[in-house]
């Protein structure tokens, strides 16, 4: 008995023991414990105050502790807003109160647990009224998730229980919120006798939000409403908002009512710079945060890129966030902006800008709005408006210009100076670098310097800026745009480097050195320091230039093309306008329709025309070749026209067919020059044909424009006609012109015409200009087979101008009568020399004033007008008569000394000796007057000769002739 007794307690209760324990093991979960669902969610609701629910299966184990389980439990809407629900419901007992019929629960997890309050809370929610459990037991959250009004914190892993030592509710554990891993702890207090209950509350940052923390210390009130103190700070403010990565902490004050939860007096500083702010979330009717910033200093390089990445953002837009930014002063791109404010909404994928406004360098205000939104490809698309008002926009242009972003303040000083702009504006930026791809420009409106433009536009900022697009203005200023020089196409590309262009401009008018264009029209396309020219249409009343062609970035020029067309009205402006050098001239250009055609190719230092001009019937063709960089050019030129009296008539210059002479117009030639070869500093001709009329020269000339303008060759002349002055005219001479002109020239004629008839050969001078003097110096010619020579001066200086002449003829064997007169002297050997001065403003004034003397001798000639030889040798009167009327006296010798006073010449000397008899001419020559008072003294070749007179009085045209022959009465007498 004692054996088996011994046997059951040595291996039965050990082997009961067993069973028990591995029944106490599988039979509980094996039962359907849920017929007590009932019951133990009436337990469970008994316990939290609240009805609960349970839905899923519900088990118990035993070991190696009691662990009740509960499936799908929830605590459902009791009219409050407020939801529960908790996929796991697990519960650790305590044994003895198990085995004895009683729950009494150790430890609570909640599995999956979804809480959802609304929003605001009112006081029976954020009163914090903890259950009575939660003081006697531990309660732990895994994978939970909190929802209050439209915030949620999701992946809740945390501790709830009971402070022994103060009797406070602490919290501890880590949730996502926004994305993000955050570390939380919070203590709650019991609520005291006012019903007010105390809140300390910390958040640390996990993973990429680390160093990120902020504190709260406050109370909730019996009314529901939170007040306290909020700190916080971090290494990068980037990972909380739309803002750059730079440290921050702010302090200042929180509070939470009516459904608003509002940071305000908080004392910032971002970066190291102080500011002040405010910050409030609204979770009601949808999640909101706004954020208000005023600063002394912002650092806009940091924060617009911020900004503008926060539209595509998962971090910083997941709650919608409106900023209220302001700075008196803010920094961008190298310059201060002043007065800057604006207000950013963020969304998700979106930036909206409202009221954003600066004042930029230059003091040019600056207004913005409109919305950036993500685009489906990487970046940002800008819509919306803008303004700039620029009172001194060079310098606004100047500070993009350093920024890399325009090349603008590179363009003449001159232009661009004001702006008051306002567009719609499109943008498409690229969030890596925040660097602007594309602007546009469209409804564009306003005034840039005195002009209004209107019109769309394409930017592409940069290094190299991108403009494209069309304009329209009202007028256009010229002038500025050329700094005051010849326009030249092939130094733009190297001013544009930095800019690709593709603009179509029309000007309703423009003005050009005071001339007036109307319409204009440019169409170009540059692309990297290549210039495409489409068209450039400049119209004036009567006048159009068409020019296109292809400039690279060498300055090379490719199928240019220029086209003139003008009527002849218009032409003396164009001159004065293009050809500045020639403004002189421009009043007596031919009449007659203008048409330029002109092929444009090579690179600037050898730069090739093909021009052919037409003005009525001129035809000018001329192959120019220009080295630009060096300003120097050489061309062939020639010049056709059927009529050259005709073409000199119509350029002001008549009656030249008297001395000219009928006949076509031709000049060829090279000619180099130096300068824009329409107003040429140096221009030359080292060789060239000329036939006008009569007129057939050659030659060499250049015109040096540096200082005073100064004509320096050679013209050899095969015939050389020149006009016969009419002598007393009263027509101002030109000597104006001989005024800041410089003169050195040597020309040749083989035979010089005076009024087409043939007057000097092989006439040679050296002539010269220089302070208003003209000299022809070293004159010499031949004149009817004699030697002319001597000199001539005219002084414009002079008041008034001043005529001096010194001339000498040696061996000249005239065929006919010498000088015109009623007393002549015809054929034989002359010998002269004259010595004259004259002043005066005309050539009556020059001839009324001729002074001077002159001496003739002529030998074996005849005198004209008297026939000495006729007297016969009884001197009878009648045959004296009638020898004094006319006819003609050969001589040996006759020598004529004269004085020369205003115009009137005295013969004061004179000897006539001739096989017939000898003779004395004196008086009164009047030149100008042309009137004579002379008397020619003759003696006949007999015994003692009596003197036999005749007196000229009168004018020259037809004197009357008065014989005295008195003393050949006499001497009748003593001799017959």
């Amino acid at each position: 008995m004692k054996g088996w007794l011994l046997k059951l307690v040595l291996f039965g209760l050990p082997s009961l023991l067993g069973l028990t324990i591995a029944a106490a093991w599988f039979v509980p979960p094996m039962l359907d414990w849920s017929q007590y669902r009932g019951d133990l969610a009436e337990l469970v609701s008994d316990k939290l105050g609240r009805a609960v629910t349970i839905e899923g299966p519900i088990s118990l184990s035993l070991l190696p502790e009691p662990i009740l389980t509960a499936s799908r439990v929830s605590v459902p809407d009791n009219q409050d807003g407020v939801t529960i629900a908790v996929a796991e419901l697990r519960v650790r007992l305590a044994l003895p109160a198990l085995l004895s019929g009683q729950i009494d629960a150790q430890e609570v997890v909640l599995r999956g647990l979804d809480v959802r309050l609304p929003w605001p809370l009112g006081r029976d929610r954020l009163a914090m009224q903890a259950p009575l459990w939660l003081s006697s037991i531990t309660a732990r959250v895994q994978d939970g998730k909190l929802t209050v009004g439209s915030l949620t914190a999701t992946g809740i892993d945390a501790t709830l229980g009971l402070v022994p030592e103060t009797g406070s509710y602490a919290v501890a554990g880590t949730a996502q919120i926004s994305g993000q891993a955050w570390h939380m702890t919070a203590r709650l207090t019991r609520t005291g006798g006012d019903g007010a209950a105390g809140l300390d509350l910390s958040l640390d940052g996990q993973g990429k939000m680390q160093g990120l923390g902020a504190m709260f210390t406050g109370q909730i009130a019996a009314d529901g409403t939170l007040g306290g103190r909020v700190s916080g700070s971090g290494p990068d403010l980037s990972r909380l908002l739309a803002a750059p990565a730079v440290p921050f902490k702010a302090e200042g004050r929180l509070s939470i009512a009516g459904g608003l939860a509002v940071a305000d007096e908080l004392a910032v500083e971002i970066a190291g710079s102080p500011a002040r702010g405010t910050v409030a979330l609204r979770l009601e009717p949808s999640l909101r945060l706004d954020v208000s910033i005023a600063a002394s200093r912002l650092d806009l390089d940091a924060w617009l890129p911020a900004l503008l990445r926060g539209a595509g953002s998962q971090i910083a837009t997941s709650i919608p966030t409106g900023v209220d930014l302001s700075s008196e002063a803010a920094t961008l791109l190298g310059g201060t902006l002043r007065g800057l404010r604006g207000n950013f909404e963020i969304a998700p994928s979106l930036v909206t800008l409202q009221d954003v406004a600066a004042t930029l360098p230059g003091d040019a205000q600056l207004t913005l709005a409109g919305q950036f939104r993500q685009r489906a490809e990487a970046g940002l698309r800008f819509d919306g408006t803008g303004a700039i008002s620029a009172a001194n926009l060079r310098t606004t242009l100047a500070w993009l210009e350093a920024a890399g972003l325009t090349p603008l303040a590179s363009l003449p000083g001159e232009v661009m100076r004001t702006a008051n702009l306002r567009a719609a504006v499109t943008a498409d930026i690229n969030i890596p670098g925040v660097a602007a791809l594309q602007i546009g420009l469209t409804d564009l409106n306003g005034i840039v310097d005195e002009s209004h433009i209107q019109g769309d536009m394409t930017l592409r900022p940069g290094n190299r800026l991108g403009i494209s697009g069309t304009l329209g203005m009202d007028k256009l200023a010229l002038d500025p745009w050329l700094s005051g020089k010849p326009p030249s196409l092939a130094g733009l590309p190297t001013r544009l480097g930095r800019m690709d262009l593709d603009m179509q401009i029309r000007a309703d008018q423009a003005t050009l050195r005071n001339q007036t264009l109307a319409p204009v029209v440019i169409d170009a396309l540059l692309e990297t320091g290549r210039l495409t020219l489409r068209r450039l249409d400049l119209q004036s009343t009567g006048a159009r230039l068409v020019a296109s062609g292809v400039i690279n970035d060498t300055g090379r020029i490719a199928d240019g093309h220029l086209e003139v067309t003008a009527a002849t009205e218009t032409l003396a402006p164009l001159v004065t306008m293009w050809a500045p050098a020639f403004a002189p001239l421009a009043a007596h250009l031919p009449r007659g329709a203008l048409a330029l055609n002109a092929l444009i190719s090579g690179p600037p230092e050898a730069q090739a025309w093909r021009a052919v001009a037409d003005l009525g019937d001129l035809h000018v063709e001329a192959q120019p070749v220009m080295d630009l960089p060096g300003a120097r050019w050489t061309s062939s030129l020639s010049l056709r026209h059927p009529g050259a009296p005709r073409l000199l008539d119509t350029i002001g210059l008549g009656g030249t067919a008297s001395w000219l002479g009928d006949g076509s117009l031709s000049f060829s030639g090279n000619l180099a020059g130096t300068g824009f070869i329409l107003a040429p500093d140096r221009i030359a001709s080292d060789a060239f044909d000329l036939s006008a009329g009569r007129l057939r020269a050659s030659g060499a000339l250049a015109l040096d424009r540096a200082g005073t303008p100064k004509v320096t060759g050679r013209i050899v002349a095969e015939t050389l006609p020149l006009p016969l002055p009419y002598p007393r005219a009263l027509d101002p001479l030109p000597v104006t012109l001989l005024s800041g002109l410089q003169v050195a020239m040597k020309i040749e004629a083989g035979q010089v015409l005076g009024g087409l008839s043939p007057m000097l050969q092989q006439a040679a001078a050296s002539m010269s200009l220089n302070g208003g003097v003209l000299r022809f110096e070293n004159f010499s010619a031949k004149l009817d087979g004699g030697a002319l020579s001597g000199g001539v001066t005219l002084d414009s200086n002079a008041q008034p101008p001043t005529l001096n002449a010194d001339l000498s003829l040696s061996g000249a064997h005239p065929d006919g009568a010498v000088f015109d007169l009623p007393i002549d002297v015809a054929g034989g050997m002359i010998d002269s020399h004259a010595k004259l001065s004259a002043s005066g403003y005309s050539a009556g004034a020059l001839l009324s004033t001729l002074s001077g003397s002159w001496d003739v001798q002529a030998r074996d000639g005849s005198l004209v007008g008297v026939d000495l030889g006729a007297f016969g040798p009884q001197l009878v009167d009648a045959d004296l008569r009638a020898a004094l009327a006319g006819g003609a006296t050969p001589f040996d010798r006759f020598d004529i000394t004269a004085k020369l006073h205003n115009g009137a010449a005295t013969i004061t000397e004179s000897r006539l000796v001739a096989p017939s008899g000898t003779g004395t001419l004196l008086g009164l020559l009047d030149i100008a007057g042309r009137l004579a008072e002379l008397r020619l003294s003759l003696r006949p070749a007999v015994q003692d000769p009596p003197e036999i007179a005749v007196r000229l009085s009168g004018s020259l045209a037809s004197p009357i002739r008065t014989p005295e022959i008195a003393d050949a009465g006499r001497w009748r007498a003593e001799h017959h």
